[in-house]
């Protein structure tokens, strides 16, 4: 979807418009820096949905974090406003200059390799976190309000029927246990936290149930 065609000329290559986007909107809509992530959204999504997901990235090479970033904001505000912040470098694609620090306060990692995890999560569940600006995460809540659903349940519809179609059935719940269900709803609305294993081995890794995909 983020990958823009304006057709190709008489030798085969890309055309591209030549103008940029304009303003169509009179006031300011709150949209001009949106590219600090600090908000956490939480959604648990069917393993065919992630799967999907994380292939579209890919073939659009982009990270998976940045496609949904931008899938949220048209979605939110439309394909001309993603295309106008890509244009003026403002929303999202803004950057702001770089401040300067100390080589002593840079961050410190551990070299232990940490994952994250949900007991009581079979395979078919995946929590996911995407790190967004805190706009977006209130304008989402908005409309899951204003449908009467929780957030997450709200996100992963849009996501189900924006990746998958509008002809599937967006829950799928039947696949999941209703503990399972109940373990992810709890964790969605934030009332538990997951396990930190730390230094797991890379050959378990793969083998956890309800590992946390962290989308920064």
């Amino acid at each position: 979807m983020f990958s823009f065609w304006f057709g190709r000329n008489v030798s085969g290559e890309r055309k591209t418009a030549d103008t940029k986007f304009d303003r169509i909107y009179d006031g300011d809509r709150g949209l001009g820096d949106l590219h600090a992530n600090g908000a956490e959204l939480r959604v648990w999504v069917s393993e065919p949905l992630m799967r999907a997901m994380k292939q579209v990235a890919e073939r659009l090479q982009e990270p998976l974090s940045k496609h949904l970033r931008n899938f949220l904001v048209v979605y939110l505000y439309g394909e001309h406003e993603l295309l106008y912040m890509q244009d003026h470098r403002v929303g999202i694609f803004h950057q702001p200059p770089a401040l300067a620090y100390d080589e002593g306060d840079a961050p410190r990692f551990s070299r232990a390799k940490a994952v994250e995890c949900i007991p009581g999560l079979g395979k078919n569940i995946v929590p996911l976190k995407l790190f967004l600006h805190e706009k977006l995460k209130l304008d989402l809540q908005a409309l899951a309000d204003n449908r009467g659903i929780p957030l997450s349940q709200f996100t992963r519809e849009i996501m189900v029927s924006h990746f998958l179609g509008h002809t599937l059935w967006p829950e799928r719940k039947q696949l999941w246990t209703p503990e399972q269900s109940g373990v992810a709803d709890r964790w969605a609305a934030g009332e538990i936290e997951g396990e930190c294993l730390e230094g797991a081995a890379s050959e378990n890794i793969e083998m956890l149930h309800g590992r946390i995909e962290n989308i920064d």
